[in-house]
This record gives C-alpha cells, structure tokens and sequence, in this order.
C-alpha cells in the first residue's frame, strides 16, 4: 500500500492546504493504471481483429469471383454507402450487391485485384469499433464480344466490427495518376 505523507512546513507542522491540494493527484495516480498497459486478452483481440482486418479484402474478392451474392452481402452492414467513380451513392447493402452483380449478370467477366496499402484499427475502445483500410485496386472487366478494360484506383475503407467480424460499412473508390494496372502485373 503505498503511503501518502502530508506536506509539512518546514518547522514541522501540517500544512493542511498542501495536504488537500495533493491528496486528489496522489489517489489519481495511485488508482489509475498506467497509460500503455494494455491487458493480454485485449492484445489478442486486438491481434486478432488485425488480422481478420488485413483479409477482409481477400474475402470480398473471393466472394465476389465466385458470383456467392449471399456471402457477399454478409460482408456489409446493413446501413453501408458506396461511393464509386463516375456513379452515384449507393446506401445500403442490398443494392451495393444489386449494383456489383450488374456486370456478372451480362456475361462479363470481371477479375478483382486488391493490395492493402494501410489497414488501422481504432484505438479507442477494446475490441476496435472501426477499422480503416487503404488499398490499390484493379479491376479486369471483359463484356461479351467486346475488348478488355482495365480500371485502376485507389480505395478508402472504413469497417464496422458487428457480432465479432468486420462489416464493410463505407467504401469510397476514386481513379488515382499514381496507381496504374502496370503495377499489378
């Protein structure tokens, strides 16, 4: 237990005020555990939210590749925004999906490429309520008797962790001059 002595004049006496003025910062300091201590079970959630974070992209490509619209969906929260080049906002995760599947559904064929350039986690509260990614894109998309295209870009993401996986919640794409197809090759 650790011991607070009262301040005392410098004949020895209680100095009252001194002794009331401190008291608080010594019981503060006293009671509250030190900044950068973080207990072992939140560094494993926080590991493993890392983790899980790092492959959403992954998982939504793989989805994606594989036309599984259920899974896809489940990958979004309820209440997610897109905002993509050249098209208007779309809310909500059911017509994100709508939206994506629209060039399956002609026939095209559509390869996805990501490369995670940052991925964060909210330091704020344990387990992290958001995580934040920033990636490189490309994106393959061949119509039906047409010639390829090729759509490079960079995306910001912002994840909700619901029911102990990351749900995409705002995905905002946009053409960047310093991300080009050639760098995916």
């Amino acid at each position: 237990m650790t011991t607070i002595c009262a301040p005392t004049t410098r004949y020895g006496r209680l100095n009252r005020k001194r002794a009331f003025a401190i008291l608080p910062l010594s019981l503060m300091l006293i009671a509250c555990p030190a900044a950068n201590s973080v207990a072992p079970e939140q560094e494993q959630t926080s590991a493993n939210q890392q983790a899980l974070l790092n492959a959403a992209g992954q998982d939504w490509r793989s989805n994606y590749a594989a036309g599984d619209w259920d899974a896809l969906r489940a990958l979004y929260a309820d209440d997610a925004v897109l905002m993509s080049n050249d098209q208007p906002k779309i809310t909500g995760a059911d017509d994100i999906v709508t939206f994506l599947r629209r060039l399956s559904e002609t026939g095209a064929e559509v390869e996805f490429r990501f490369e995670n350039e940052e991925a964060v986690l909210d330091q704020n509260s344990a387990p992290a309520s958001f995580g934040f990614v920033t990636a490189k894109y490309r994106m393959d998309v061949t119509l039906p008797g047409e010639a390829p295209v090729v759509v490079s870009g960079r995306s910001f993401l912002v994840y909700k962790w619901e029911d102990g996986a990351w749900k995409l919640w705002r995905d905002i794409d946009n053409f960047s001059p310093d991300v080009t197809p050639e760098g995916f090759e």
